[in-house]
């Protein structure tokens, strides 16, 4: 019931309002958390789990911060090991979002999706698409406790094979949602990078064309070599411990004139929502694109009260600072989640207004 309520609502007038009240409530709470950290009291385990159960990807991604994780190869998580660590989450953790490389290349993912679902938990899933066929969809459909699933797409066919690395990304993707629209929550992602923003009304209609009424866009998150090496004196770790794509510029090459107008002539387009992230560019824009975030603008990290899982189990802060923590094969999570260096470490990034290499993150928010 809750599935179809939520996808009723999202292919309603009622979407941006009420989206709009959940992004306050969210911010509130999300005050509220930070302010734990500083309190020394125990902090609970947030309600869900960003889980990324693979290294692994068929794609080669322009702007992929993972590049080097993969070339580690390091061995995926067991499943077995995913069911023995994640039986005592029963009823701690209501919901869990499939992240990070391309989900879909784990061969036993509907396995796993199904023993969430033994365990109440919610699924979200975030995939390229293209390993989505007429072959598995069946399967897919029958995961009745995944609430929403989230494609990328860049740019037109050509643009998007370009950036994605292969040939046939661009109509393999849209094969998958033409399978998927119309049995799961979909939302559309593009990044916005300084060669496609020409792209994006394009997009954006390509995107309704395929049936999808939830249109959202992210600036590309990179750093510049100097951001680096003082986010990791600020933190006192290795850079090692980053995952960050470095550019020797600062700042977007693109006209911000023209993306401003590109963005307003999106927000036109009847029947498709629009979300840009993160929030506070809709405040702030000219201060995010500049980099100028954190001189002007008290912040918070979404990601300060997600609990991250990496490939391999253990306990990671976010998507660009990779430092283990713990391993839920090891430990109790809610011990890492309590661990004094967790703890610390989070202080550290808070009292500095977050980091430089945080200045174009999507999950910023305004303190």
């Amino acid at each position: 019931m809750n599935k179809i309520i939520k996808k009723v609502i999202k292919s309603s007038f009622l979407y941006k309002p009420i989206k709009k009240i959940y992004l306050v409530v969210s911010n509130i709470s999300m005050r509220r958390n930070i302010k734990k950290f500083f309190s020394g009291k125990k902090n609970i385990l947030p309600s869900g789990i960003a889980f990324e159960p693979t290294t692994k990807c068929n794609l080669n991604c322009r702007m992929c911060y993972q590049k080097q994780e993969r070339a580690l190869c390091n061995q995926d998580i067991k499943l077995e090991d995913v069911k023995k660590s994640f039986l005592p989450l029963k009823g701690r953790i209501k919901s869990i979002g499939l992240i990070g490389a391309e989900v879909f290349m784990r061969r036993d993912i509907f396995e796993m999706i199904h023993y969430f679902n033994t365990l109440n938990m919610s699924v979200y899933l975030a995939t390229n698409g293209t390993l989505i066929n007429d072959e598995n969809i069946e399967e897919l459909k029958n995961c009745k406790n995944v609430t929403g699933i989230g494609y990328s797409l860049d740019g037109p066919r050509d643009y998007h094979n370009f950036i994605r690395g292969q040939s046939y990304a661009y109509d393999k993707l849209l094969k998958a949602i033409e399978l998927t629209r119309n049995n799961f929550n979909t939302t559309v992602n593009s990044v916005i990078m300084d060669d496609n923003i020409n792209y994006l009304f394009e997009v954006a209609n390509i995107v309704k064309d395929q049936g999808v009424k939830n249109y959202s866009l992210q600036f590309e998150m990179f750093s510049t070599k100097a951001e680096l090496e003082e986010s990791a004196r600020i933190l006192g770790i290795d850079e090692k411990d980053f995952a960050v794509e470095l550019k020797e510029s600062c700042t977007y090459k693109f006209d911000k004139g023209q993306l401003f107008k590109i963005l307003n002539e999106l927000k036109k387009i009847s029947g498709l929502n629009i979300l840009i992230q993160p929030n506070i560019f809709n405040i702030y824009p000219d201060e995010y694109l500049n980099g100028s975030l954190r001189e002007k603008v008290k912040l918070y990290c979404k990601d300060m009260n997600t609990l991250r899982l990496n490939a391999q189990g253990s306990v990671i802060l976010c998507p660009f600072i990779k430092r283990e923590f713990g391993n839920i094969l090891e430990q109790d999570v809610s011990e890492i989640w309590n661990s004094e260096e967790f703890i610390n470490i989070k202080k550290k990034i808070i009292s500095n207004n977050l980091l430089p290499i945080c200045k174009r993150c999507c999950r910023l928010g305004k303190m």
